[in-house]
């Protein structure tokens, strides 16, 4: 039986009502409504579900990193827009991505989005409004804007409720260079992070390129409590979703595809672009991303020194002191101390860092061979009285002497305390030995050797000390009763 007019109308209008319903609740429902060939896989209703909490106000810094080719950009800077402005009004929304024409070409594609007779039937108060032309900037009929640009793009003047950054960076050329990777963190730190509204959120959805990419730096110079979603191409540890060695999307990418890829761009790019695991190049001593950052300083540490590598001169290699501890079986960095200066600067910076330190903590300093590296150690001692001081020359190599230490981080049995140095010396650590610099090293290197060093022979302890123990009436060894002179005085 047809329904009648009326009837069919009712039918109309509930069916109507339904999808929007389901629609305006699910951004993967809203997908496959404006887009009906939508396939979506586990991990796409996973970033949905966090971009819906973003949406609601549950979560306010969200990092997402993704292998190339498996749908971040379509959820989160073409279609998130468009499902949130059927949410709320009045809302502006900033997206950024690594050059302006692609953002141009993003904003286009968001727009399109509203365009549909769908979304138009569906939401007519979010239609586009009369005057909105431009491809990378457009508003809605209840006041909401979209603002598309490229990374280091203009956009003062302008407010954002919703941040989203997708692939800051363009290519593994312009991510190994030092100066465009600043260059970026800084536009982030005093562009873009400057226009967020109050109770603004940041979305950052990438690719990772480099340790000190984007993401790298925010997340180990903290300041801001990031959720992180990291999907490596092929899993490395069972996650709910998959078992270890199950790809991430295998109707798109199986394991054979992954394979072909990995064997086409190398160790180091499928490293970072698939796996989300920038790691050095392939040779290098230290594995940085094994490190742990920590808040504050155990207080469960058995053990402290500060080791020192002792620049020559003040236009010369920087003098450097690492306070590292004991921590049960692990190794803490809580404090670097950098500087190039002059002989009386360093004497002064070594002299506060005791101070600071206290005097149980060990001072480990490197002797230079000769009458005058003796004549310094002499002289710095003498300053130091008070503390524990010990100093030794230098021996083999540095790459030999940085080994032990390398063995230990790379098997993440180092944490460092959160703080401004933390960058510089994990960049250090990164690209030794090729590096500009290896005074960390070198002084890390001491700190771990002098650490390692619990159990002391009888060769390390004083005569004095000695003689008084075999004279204990309770000593394991008694000593018979000297004959003249001897050597136990």
């Amino acid at each position: 039986m047809r329904p009648s007019p009326e009837g069919a109308g009712i039918l109309r209008r509930l069916t109507t009502a339904l999808r929007r319903r389901e629609a305006q609740g699910s951004l993967i429902q809203f997908c496959r409504l404006t887009h009906p060939d939508y396939r979506p896989n586990w991990h796409h209703k996973l970033l949905a579900a966090k971009l819906e909490d973003v949406a609601a106000g549950r979560s306010r810094r969200l990092i997402v990193s993704m292998p190339p080719r498996h749908g971040k950009t379509e959820l989160v800077t073409i279609r998130l827009a468009p499902w949130v402005f059927t949410h709320r009004e009045r809302l502006s929304i900033i997206a950024s991505t690594y050059s302006g024409d692609f953002a141009e070409e993003l904003g286009l594609r968001s727009r399109q989005v509203m365009e549909q007779p769908a979304y138009r039937e569906l939401w007519p108060h979010a239609v586009l409004a009369g005057d909105s032309r431009a491809m990378s900037h457009w508003g809605t009929a209840s006041g909401s804007h979209f603002y598309a640009t490229g990374v280091g793009g203009p956009i003062t003047g302008r407010g954002a409720d919703i941040l989203l950054i997708d692939d800051p960076h363009k290519s593994r050329e312009e991510a190994s260079s030092k100066g465009i990777r600043d260059k970026i963190y800084d536009w982030f730190r005093s562009t873009a992070y400057t226009r967020l509204e109050r109770g603004g959120v940041i979305v950052i959805v990438a690719t990772r390129w480099h340790e000190d990419d984007l993401i790298g730096r925010l997340l180990l110079e903290g300041g801001e409590p990031w959720e992180v979603l990291s999907l490596p191409a092929v899993a490395e540890v069972a996650d709910g979703h998959r078992e270890v060695g199950e790809a991430l999307w295998p109707q798109k990418f199986d394991l054979a595809a992954l394979a072909n890829i990995k064997a086409t761009i190398g160790e180091l790019e499928w490293q970072a672009l698939y796996q989300q695991r920038p790691a050095p190049l392939e040779g290098a001593l230290f594995k940085p991303d094994a490190i742990t950052v920590i808040e504050a300083e155990p207080a469960d540490v058995g053990r402290w020194v500060r080791a020192w590598d002792l620049g020559a001169t003040a236009q010369g290699d920087p003098t450097v002191g690492v306070r590292m501890g004991a921590w049960g079986a692990r190794r803490v960095v809580a404090d670097v101390v950098r500087l190039a200066g002059s002989p009386d600067q360093v004497e002064r910076a070594i002299l506060a860092a005791a101070s600071r330190d206290g005097a149980g903590c060990e001072i480990h300093l490197p002797q230079d061979p000769g009458q005058a590296g003796k004549a310094q150690i002499q002289y710095l001692t003498s300053k130091l009285a008070g503390y524990n001081v010990k100093s030794s020359p230098e021996t083999g190599s540095k790459v030999t002497r940085a080994e032990p230490y390398a063995s230990q981080v790379n098997v993440g049995n180092v944490a460092l305390v959160r703080a401004p140095w933390n960058r510089a010396y994990v960049e250090e650590l990164r690209t030794f030995p090729n590096g500009a610099h290896d005074d960390q090293v070198d002084a890390s290197s001491r700190a771990f050797a002098a650490l390692v060093k619990t159990c002391r022979t009888v060769f390390d302890i004083p005569v004095s000390t000695l003689a008084a123990l075999a004279r204990a009436p309770s000593s394991p060894f008694p000593l018979p009763p000297r004959r003249g002179g001897g050597w136990l005085t």
